[in-house]
């Protein structure tokens, strides 16, 4: 996404001048109120506010964040893109999540909140020091309710490391500022603070003029000029002559007549008339009087010496910028200036306003450009800057553009065409895509009829996405043609012709022309990249890398991504990171790699939320509906879809609708239901009648063929399988096609045509190499309905094979599903039927009920749980009662006990808890059981699979706080005695990990905690001992290294009878050495 243009002159400190007095005084103030999180500085204009903030940066040890406001800030977009840039500019790896943020708004007032927690969240991220945020000139932008809200909501949510000082000509009106002044988070200064006392005067005088005066002297300037400083500036040596101006309600004229008699007429006629030229422009070096003021003059002029000569007589300027190269006139010396240019020159304010107007959209700089004109005061000239600025103003700044369309007298909308284009893309881009659409039919009718190809195109170009949005994507397909007849030849419409491109093939895509529109998507990623248009270039890799997952070609889709996936973090681009993120969850959930794609999907949920793009955050939960579904959660999955649906009844998305009714459907017929899932297709056929997208067809085909299959009509259940299957391989929809298959080979054998369905099994396994993981899937659901194929003397040895495979796959799902419910971050994972707890006291909860002793029975029928569980293998009744029950030798009694033992474990825990196979017991791993051990080790897994620091402190930090004693701490046999062991070495050793972690983070209190947890744990633990030490001499802390190696020698002597190991006790004297 673009982002708004910043002029670097203001937000960059201006340089303090040999002549500014340090006013210790206050300097004292301010940086005592740095304490607080507001400090006011409110004065009347003059009375050095803005000096004393330069002052204050230059001196100030904590980074400053400078933001000099104007008039053009009164725009929420710009003054919030400004307030970005300030940080920024201090913080270079601040700022590109909450400018992406920024740039998708559609509403202030309605995404103030997100936009706020966005930047306020990206501070606490990248910012980690306290520091200054200085807002000079507030007063410009006080009034400006929306402004006003934003910073009163982000003072009151930013960490206490930000301290926001407001300079203004009056008291701002923050809505909570009498809350936060009760709450003491205020400090401030005013006009009486501000005014310069006698000593000051004195100071200032003797420094700049080398002249002493005395205190009567002083005191007697001070009544005269009340301490207004920009009196005794503008007077100069003149206030020992009395000439001395007041800031009293006669200070404008008094200073008026001062400035022209004693300052401006006394220059050369040349400076003159550049001082007062000069001064319509707010900032100004030798390029922009270059473009401005050249046609004003007969002759070249030496723009940068009369820039010099200005700066030597001090005329009142401030050199900006991070060069200085830039000047800014003292705002009294320029509203002087330009009142009397303007009074006599009047002839002459127009060309300078228009020259700087058409300067400013040379540079892209359409918010100054848009300033400039409106004080020109022509409606059809701001209306033509308008229509020029909409391409760009549209993806990077839709708020501004449609305040400054709805500025426009409601005339011109009628009567300029290009208007109405603009207003039909913000309206379709703010989600009312019928109502945007009707504008842009009647701008395209008006450029017919005048044949304005140029605005013909880009209004096509609008209206075909449009058109996309409502998945009339014959209609998209006709004006991308159209756009590509009229743009293909001509090398001025080449960025068009590239779009168009883009949007034929997302048609294309849409229609089930998969393979077609991968030659366009390609054509136009080209085309982009040699036009060098960086904006659109990884949405095009997105695109192709949604094409290459469709047709089954992994690799390149997962390199496409990547490449777009980059940029786009590199850039701080959250909508676009979550479109991607949700392409690159449905690539790794169909290879089969489901933790991966749920915290791809989690993190772009998180993206979506963050960004407000309301459509990403539906199409994602219906990603994560169907994943949860493979799983088998179903409680998850209907969660996920009920959610999607919630958020699609507001938009306007007829192909999500679909997608999402198809997706509930398959999720009914896997539970059964075949009345509600009748319902579903139902709907669903009726909203397809107009989309003739065979994507599309093939879905609801396949959708209705399990149906028929269910209801008990095979027959009618191949014609429509084999409908979908034609549309997937028209369409080059791999996955779909694979899916279609085994279901069309379960129809054909319900069907008993089990010479068609072992075809189609030949078909299936033709292929070389292993067997995709959505045919596993799709088998592994229709297994029951293929049972039989398996003696089909033909095929029967492949039906077999492919049944093992999914059966294989089937039992890693309730483990995988068990996987998810611990990383889940975003959603919500509703608690596990049976809660199993073995760290410290055992326990287990059924339904949310703690099992106790008297729904046991016995303590021993609760051990007997335990050990199923923690057995690796499944186990013979003569095993077990070996183990638990060696008195027990007699077949007959044996038999009696342990007949009754299962029969009340199964009455505690469920039926189901333990499977029997032949003469094997097992504990039923296919339940929906959350187990303590297994989530602690699974998390150690992961720690060890990653190198990023972080992501292992967080796994090992939530493995080591799953303990919370030694394991089975309640059961005595000796059966549990080595996997004790094992475990509380594995936890001790963790824990030692993590503090040495944390060392290396530079966290040496959290790296304590850890070894003084191990030391809770195992009080003889001495390597524990030993990191302490090290931690404590690193922090320099050399006490408590003393008292850290004190306590491990006292104890290893009353526990062990001996001293700590030599390696203990060299480290010890090394480091109090």
């Amino acid at each position: 996404m673009l982002s708004i243009p910043v002029s670097k002159t203001k937000i960059i400190p201006p340089r303090r001048r040999a002549e500014l007095l340090t006013r210790k005084r206050l300097l004292d103030i301010l940086f005592e109120s740095l304490d607080k999180k507001l400090t006011l500085l409110s004065a009347p204009a003059g009375y050095g506010k803005t000096s004393l903030l330069i002052d204050l940066v230059n001196q100030s040890e904590l980074p400053c964040c400078w933001l000099a406001l104007d008039e053009m800030d009164r725009e929420p977009q710009r003054f919030i893109a400004y307030l970005i840039a300030a940080m920024a500019e201090q913080f270079p790896d601040f700022g590109t999540q909450s400018m992406s943020m920024l740039g998708s708004l559609t509403s202030i007032e309605q995404e103030m909140e997100k936009m706020l927690v966005t930047l306020v969240n990206e501070t606490y991220e990248q910012i980690h020091e306290h520091f200054i945020l200085a807002l000079d000139d507030f007063h410009l932008v006080d009034d400006v309710q929306p402004i006003q809200a934003f910073l009163n909501r982000f003072i009151q949510l930013v960490d206490e490391n930000c301290h926001v000082i407001i300079s203004s000509r009056k008291l701002t009106g923050l809505s909570d500022l009498p809350l936060m002044v009760a709450r003491e988070q205020v400090s401030g200064l005013g006009f009486s603070e501000l005014a310069f006392h006698p000593d000051e005067i004195q100071a200032l005088l003797a420094q700049n003029n080398n002249l002493r005066i005395t205190d009567d002297e002083a005191r007697q300037m001070i009544e005269k000029t009340e301490g207004w400083i920009t009196g005794l500036q503008f007077t100069g040596m003149g206030a020992l002559c009395g000439d001395l101006i007041k800031p009293a309600s006669n200070t404008g004229v008094g200073l008026s007549d001062f400035l022209g008699q004693q300052v401006l007429d006394r220059q050369p006629p040349a400076l003159r008339d550049f001082l007062l030229r000069t001064s319509m422009l707010e900032e100004f070096d030798a390029p922009l009087c270059q473009a401005v003021l050249a046609p004003l003059y007969p002759e070249p002029q030496n723009w940068q010496s009369l820039i010099s000569e200005v700066v030597q007589n001090n005329l009142f300027v401030l050199p900006v910028g991070s060069d200085g190269k830039w000047l800014r006139y003292h705002h009294l010396f320029r509203d002087f200036l330009r009142a009397r240019f303007e009074q006599e020159h009047p002839e002459e304010v127009e060309p300078i306003l228009l020259g700087m107007g058409r300067t400013y959209e040379a540079l892209g700089e359409w918010e100054k450009a848009h300033y400039i004109y409106k004080q020109v005061n022509d409606s059809d000239l701001l209306a033509k800057m308008i229509e020029r600025a909409s391409t760009t103003m549209l993806q990077r700044a839709l708020l501004t553009i449609e305040s400054w369309l709805n500025d426009l007298p409601p005339s011109l909308l009628r009567t300029r065409p290009g208007l109405l284009s603009i207003r039909g893309a913000i309206t379709y881009m703010k989600g009312n895509v019928h109502e945007g659409l009707n504008f842009l039919n009647q701008a395209e009718q008006s450029f017919r009829q005048t044949k304005n190809n140029f605005d013909l195109i880009l209004t096509l170009s609008r209206r075909a996405t449009a058109y996309r949005f409502l998945g009339e994507y014959h209609a998209s397909l006709r004006d991308a043609d159209e756009i590509i007849q009229l743009t293909e030849t001509n090398d001025e419409y080449q960025m068009f012709y590239a779009e168009a491109l883009r949007v034929k093939g997302l048609a294309l895509y849409r229609l089930g022309q998969t393979c077609q529109s991968l030659d366009f998507f390609e054509s136009s990623l080209n085309l982009y990249i040699r036009l060098n248009r960086t904006p659109n270039i990884p949405i095009l890799f997105m695109e192709t890398g949604m094409v290459y997952q469709a047709i089954g070609n992994y690799v390149e889709a997962g390199v496409a991504y990547e490449k777009a996936l980059q940029i786009w973090r590199r850039e701080g681009n959250l909508l676009w990171q979550s479109n991607l993120l949700n392409n690159l969850g449905v690539l790794r959930h169909i290879q089969g790699e489901y933790e991966k794609a749920a915290l791809v999907f989690e993190e772009g949920l998180v993206c979506a939320q963050r960004s407000s793009y309301t459509r990403m955050e539906a199409l994602i939960a219906i990603g994560l509906g169907d994943l949860y579904t493979e799983l088998e959660d179903f409680n998850v999955a209907l969660h996920n879809y009920q959610h999607a649906q919630e958020i699609l009844q507001e938009l306007d998305d007829r192909f999500l609708l679909f997608y999402l009714i198809i997706a509930q459907a398959n999720l009914t017929l896997l539970q059964k239901n075949v009345v509600e899932g009748r319902q579903l297709v139902t709907n669903a056929t009726v909203m397809i009648q107009s989309g003739n997208s065979l994507y599309e067809q093939g879905l609801l085909n396949l959708c209705l063929g399990r149906l028929s299959i269910l209801e008990g009509n095979p027959f009618q259940a191949v014609d429509e399988l084999e409908e979908a299957g034609h549309c997937f391989v028209k369409d080059g929809r791999k996955l779909e096609n694979d899916a279609s298959r085994i279901w069309l080979a379960a129809a054909y054998h319900q069907a008993k045509n089990d010479i068609a369905a072992g075809q189609m099994i030949k078909n299936i396994m033709s292929g070389r190499g292993q067997i995709a993981e959505g045919i596993l899937v799709a088998t592994h659901q229709a297994s029951g309905l293929l049972d039989g194929l398996q003696s089909d003397a033909e095929v029967g040895r492949m039906v077999s094979d492919l049944l093992t495979r999914a059966d294989r796959l089937a039992a890693k799902i309730p483990a995988m599903r068990r996987q998810l419910h611990r990383t889940a971050h975003v959603i919500q994972i509703p608690n596990a039927r049976l809660i199993i707890r073995a760290f410290g006291q055992a326990s287990v909860r059924v339904g949310g009920k703690l099992l106790t002793l008297s729904d046991w029975q016995t303590q021993s029928v609760r051990d007997l749980f335990f050990y199923f569980l923690t057995s690796s293998k499944p186990l013979t009744k003569e095993q077990v009662g070996a183990t638990l029950w060696p008195d027990v030798d007699e077949p007959q009694k044996l038999k009696l006990r342990f007949k009754n033992m299962i029969y009340r474990l199964r009455r505690a825990v469920g039926q189901d808890v333990i499977t029997y196979e032949d003469v094997f017991y097992s504990f039923n791993r296919s339940l929906d059981f959350e187990y303590d051990v297994e989530a602690f080790e699974a998390f150690l897994a992961r720690a060890r699979s990653t190198d990023d620091f972080e992501e292992q402190i967080d796994f090992y930090q939530r493995a080591v706080d799953l303990v919370h004693g030694p394991f089975l701490e309640d059961i005595y046999a000796d059966w549990v005695l080595l996997e004790r062991e094992h475990l509380s070495q594995t936890y001790l050793a963790t824990l030692l990990i993590l503090a040495e972690l944390f060392q290396k983070q530079a966290q040496p209190e959290q790296a304590v905690a850890a070894c003084q947890r191990a030391l809770e744990f195992d009080l003889a633990f001495e390597p524990a001992y030993a990191l302490s030490m090290q931690v404590y001499h690193r922090m320099g802390d050399r006490a408590s290294v003393i008292r850290t190696y004190q306590a491990c020698e006292e104890t290893m002597q009353r526990q062990l009878g001996l001293p700590p190991s030599k390696e203990t006790r060299d480290l010890y004297q090394r480091l109090i050495a």
